[in-house]
């Protein structure tokens, strides 16, 4: 009788303590479901917010921690504490309280911005001396940031400087330049043989502190000071309020062919597809989203067809694979029309390819490949289209 009643207190035990677990693990799976339906609302693209959660079992406590780069994602998942009141929550909103400056220039002619805190992780992209960048967090000797068309990603401490506002005001103050050269040089002094400061590609914006005989005198972010030929540069103020017109954005993306293709590109030293893209229309006054699977969601459809009968050059062309048999739509490539069937892109380098079967230019896969064309031109909406005299981190260099 002694041993029925042991056994049957045993079985007891397990039974319950098996309940428990079963209800540990589904209470973990609730709790996460509820976590990423948030995440739908709040960051439906990682990318560009920041949403970095885990939910965790250890023991028999639960806990949910992590950042997350808005206040309101923030309230929205401490108020999941009222539905699950057994379950820890630990959720930072960046940028750190410890970051006393939250602005940086970028201080090199071009700097890597990395997926994790290592040279030899993945460069999601590059960002050009004198860009603006919001800073949120420090790893090391890295810094996790956000560039002007709101991509995240690891930039190395010694690609920017740290700003606040007030210091960030006074070095910025006066008149600024954009080198307007694929690439070039400054100089120690107002002199093509004096030593090189630094090279410099399209797009650098530096602040002029004087005038010496054709050249500007600039200052770099940390100190520096150099000379910048004025026949290699154009005002910010004109630059950052340009329109968008057919030819010149046809003869700005032309400059670069034969420019190399890197993955993550975004200069003159090497571009990827949608770098380029990008980079053609920021040097035309517009800020487009990073990558070509966001580029391809706004402005205007033009056709789903390839065909290049009501295309205009500047366009965007995108190729991949349309959404079909329950798959979803997925777009790897992005090139820019320039006329006359022709398109430019960067694939192994930069080039022109042509979307006419007759000509010798012509590449047989893009047609099985084609999404979708879009216009950019007259479709500025003030936040996916851009004008960069619109953007709030560029504002701050005024």
């Amino acid at each position: 009788m002694k041993i029925k009643t042991l056994v049957i207190f045993l079985v007891t035990i397990v039974v319950l303590g098996s309940c428990s677990e079963t209800n540990e693990v589904s209470l973990v799976s609730e709790v996460t479901g509820s976590v990423d339906s948030l995440k739908q609302v709040y960051v439906p693209d990682s990318r560009i917010a920041i949403w970095h959660m885990s939910v965790k079992k250890f023991n028999t406590k639960i806990s949910v921690s992590g950042e997350v780069g808005s206040p309101n994602a923030q309230t929205a998942l401490l108020n999941l504490k009222s539905k699950y009141p057994s379950v820890a929550f630990n959720i930072k909103c960046l940028p750190d309280k410890e970051m006393t400056k939250t602005l940086a220039i970028v201080n090199n002619s071009v700097s890597g911005i990395r997926k994790s805190t290592t040279r030899a992780s993945e460069m999601l992209s590059q960002a050009l001396l004198g860009t603006p960048l919001k800073v949120y967090k420090k790893k090391g000797e890295w810094y996790y940031i956000q560039t002007p068309n709101q991509y995240l990603g690891w930039i190395n401490t010694g690609d920017i400087v740290l700003f606040d506002t007030t210091g960030l005001q006074k070095y910025d103050a006066g008149r600024k330049i954009v080198f307007n050269k694929q690439c070039g040089f400054s100089y120690s002094k107002p002199d093509v043989k004096s030593q090189v400061v630094s090279d410099l590609v399209v797009g650098c914006i530096l602040p002029v502190r004087g005038t010496e005989k054709s050249f500007f005198q600039v200052e770099y972010p940390d100190g520096r000071k150099a000379f910048v030929r004025k026949s290699d540069v154009v005002d910010y103020e004109k630059f950052i309020h340009r329109t968008p017109k057919e030819k010149n954005l046809v003869a700005d993306a032309l400059k670069f062919n034969g420019i190399p293709y890197l993955w993550g590109g975004f200069s003159s030293k090497g571009i990827d597809c949608s770098g380029f893209s990008s980079t053609v229309y920021y040097l035309n006054g517009i800020i487009l989203q990073r990558d070509a699977s966001q580029q391809t969601k706004y402005g205007k459809e033009i056709t789903n067809k390839y065909s290049y009968t009501n295309l205009k050059p500047g366009d965007l062309l995108f190729f991949g694979h349309k959404a079909k048999n329950g798959k979803k739509e997925r777009v790897t490539h992005v090139t820019i029309y320039i006329g006359n069937g022709r398109f430019i892109h960067s694939s192994k380098n930069v080039h022109i390819s042509s979307m006419d079967s007759l000509q010798s230019d012509y590449e047989s896969r893009y047609p099985a490949l084609f999404v979708r064309a879009v216009r950019i031109i007259g479709q500025e909406n003030g936040n996916t289209i851009q004008r960069i005299s619109n953007n709030p981190m560029y504002k701050l260099l005024k």
